[in-house]
This record gives structure tokens, sequence and C-alpha cells, in this order.
């Protein structure tokens, strides 16, 4: 009986912008990684993140390795993505605060992703920029 030993990693950001990937990127991530990070930026803002590139093996129904994107605190917060794939994926947050979760299984590893957020008003219409980025990287819609 084998019992693999996890690897957590992750952080409560603050700051108006920055960047999250997974550990070691752009070398390969670590088998059995938990890692979740919490951002919350000033009031009446909201947060924008756009995933790069994100590559991972064997991604069938994204079971293995994923990341999850919460509109808020992680698992009180609605589901805005699971995802394992991809690129230029952007999500929005509907208030100042959300979270991102990081898993990986024993499986499989590979390089794995980084993102950027950054902060932009409440009110601010971001429905045809995010129309605009969709487009141009060609990917389906998972706003």
């Amino acid at each position: 009986f084998f019992l693999a030993r996890k690897y957590f990693c992750g952080n409560f950001l603050s700051n108006s912008s920055g960047t999250i990937q997974s550990p070691f990127y752009p070398s390969n991530y670590p088998d059995n990684a938990d890692c979740s990070w919490e951002i919350q930026v000033m009031n009446n803002y909201r947060i924008m993140l756009t995933f790069g590139s994100i590559r991972y093996v064997n991604c069938l129904l994204c079971q293995y390795d994923y990341i999850e994107v919460y509109d808020g605190p992680p698992h009180s917060s609605p589901l805005l993505g699971r995802i394992c794939a991809g690129s230029f994926l952007t999500y929005t947050s509907s208030s100042n605060l959300m979270s991102v979760r990081f898993h990986s299984d024993s499986r499989y590893t590979s390089r794995g992703f980084q993102a950027h957020y950054s902060s932009i008003p409440a009110d601010h219409n971001i429905g045809k920029f995010l129309f605009r980025i969709e487009t141009a990287a060609q990917q389906p819609s998972l706003l």
C-alpha cells in the first residue's frame, strides 16, 4: 500500500493585478498537487482572469488534472469554469472576490498553466472586450 504525498500551494492575493501559475511553471508541476488562490481587489472592482496556454496530458473530461475558477470564496461560490485545456480563456468575477483551485493526480504531469489577473471597475462594460479575446483565440466561449 502506497500513500502518495500531497503537494500544497497557493496564496491570498490582494494586489490590483498579478500572476498565478502551477507549481514549477514552466517546468512540469508535481503529482498530487492541491493549490488554492484567493484573489481580493478593492471594493467596487471586479476581477478579470486570463489564462495563457494551458497544457495538461490526457485531459479527458478534466478528471485527472484541472483548474477550477470560483466567483468568490472557494466552495461556497458558483463555479465559473472547470478547465484542463485551451488558450486565452478569460473569466470575470461578479464582485471583488475570486478563487482559483488547481488539482493534479498521480497519473500524469505536464507544464501546467500561467494566468494573469487585473481589477476592473465594477460598472465597466466588458462584453465586447471579452468577445474580441474569444474570437481572436478561436476558442469556444466558457463564460
